[in-house]
């Protein structure tokens, strides 16, 4: 066999695998590196300065999302003022049902046609080797039609050689302005809140320490530094007994409500009934869950929107889809969502119900303080 053949064969190879190779590491490097990611600035309309953003806002858009949220805010308010007291520093004001309005200031950068600011902005970038980002950032505008554009990015992503993980994510929010929300707004005039119509008319007096917007005809209201709940003709049917109320099923009807005494939480109805007493130390927000979980000290419990179903009694509850395992004193039990409790035998990883030791679980059973 010819030899140059034999070489240059072998080195085509080479040439080969390293293109190969060559070519795996670009991908990786364009798919994995966040700072070469391509963002998406095309949907905010022109602006001509920061002062086109300001306003006062409708502080939630159809998915729920808020633009407080978006600034890492926890506090829950119904409307939000932006105004800005420089090119480079944005303000968000607004009530959160605390009586004396809230104030954050952030410190970003005006764009072209948007407004940035970034949370977190961290990038560790070994070409070909490593790379880790940690990115939190916001950009706000207009969109075509004048409303408030949020575009939310996070990137938690990072490479090791050939080994990519994390995620990232751009996800864009509309918000509209207060006067485009066609029902009863909160108003407020020498510290008594109220509610108009959205011409401006009154239509329930201005009496409470509090007020916030009605969601499915509802609405939480604050008197004498107690909450309640009101409907639309100011009928109290909530009563002001509770330190703290807010909706924790927006999606089921009616309405259900988290509501706190001290540091105890419990559930109301829309008539005022507490399915779940106010004797718990957490309750889990969950309105799309069948069942949610509710701690008493250090015992666990499930409950759903109508009631408890299983009394917190056990240290842990694994799993639950109409049944799940817990965990007493030492054993392991089977639980149903009928609220009942079968023994077992045999070890963690095949348990077998013992269908003869049935029992319903009482809800006397609890320690209660």
């Amino acid at each position: 066999m010819n030899k140059n053949y034999t070489f240059a064969k072998f080195n085509n190879k080479v040439k080969h695998n390293f293109n190969i190779f060559g070519l795996l590491v670009l991908v990786l490097t364009f798919s994995s590196c966040g700072t070469m990611k391509v963002f998406t600035t095309s949907d905010f309309s022109a602006i001509n300065d920061v002062k086109d953003i300001e306003g006062y806002y409708l502080n939630r858009c159809s998915g729920g999302i808020s633009i407080l949220s978006r600034f890492n805010i926890r506090d829950n308010a119904d409307f939000v003022t932006i105004t800005f007291n420089s090119p480079s520093e944005i303000k968000l004001t607004y009530f959160d049902g605390s009586l004396i309005e809230q104030e954050r200031i952030f410190t970003g950068k005006m764009k072209r046609n948007y407004f940035e600011i970034y949370f977190s902005k961290r990038n560790i970038f070994i070409p070909f080797i490593y790379g880790n980002f940690d990115i939190d950032r916001i950009r706000i505008g207009k969109t075509e039609d004048g409303k408030l554009l949020i575009r939310e990015f996070i990137d938690n992503s990072g490479y090791l050689l050939f080994f990519a993980g994390g995620y990232s994510v751009e996800t864009p929010h509309v918000f509209s302005y207060a006067i485009e929300h066609k029902d009863f707004l909160p108003i407020h005039e020498n510290g008594l809140w109220g509610y108009s119509d959205y011409q401006g008319n009154i239509v329930i007096p201005k009496k409470y320490d509090f007020t916030s917007i009605f969601v499915k005809d509802v609405a939480r209201v604050k008197l004498n530094n107690k909450w309640g709940v009101i409907n639309r003709q100011g009928e109290v049917i909530i009563p002001f007994v509770y330190d703290e109320i807010s909706q924790i099923d927006l999606s089921g009807s009616p309405p259900i409500f988290r509501v706190s005494v001290g540091k105890k939480v419990g559930v109301v109805d829309i008539n005022g009934n507490e399915t779940i007493p106010v004797i718990y130390d957490y309750i889990a927000d969950c309105p799309s869950c069948d069942f949610f979980r509710i701690h008493l000290k250090d015992k666990k419990e499930l409950a759903n929107r109508t009631g408890v179903v299983i009394p917190a009694i056990y240290s842990e509850i694994h799993g639950f889809s109409g049944r799940g395992m817990a965990e007493r004193d030492g054993k392991y039990y089977i639980i149903d969502e009928e609220g009942y409790e079968y023994e077992t035998k045999g070890g963690l990883w095949n348990l077998t119900i013992i269908p003869e030791t049935k029992r319903k679980i009482q809800f006397e059973e609890q320690e209660i303080e």
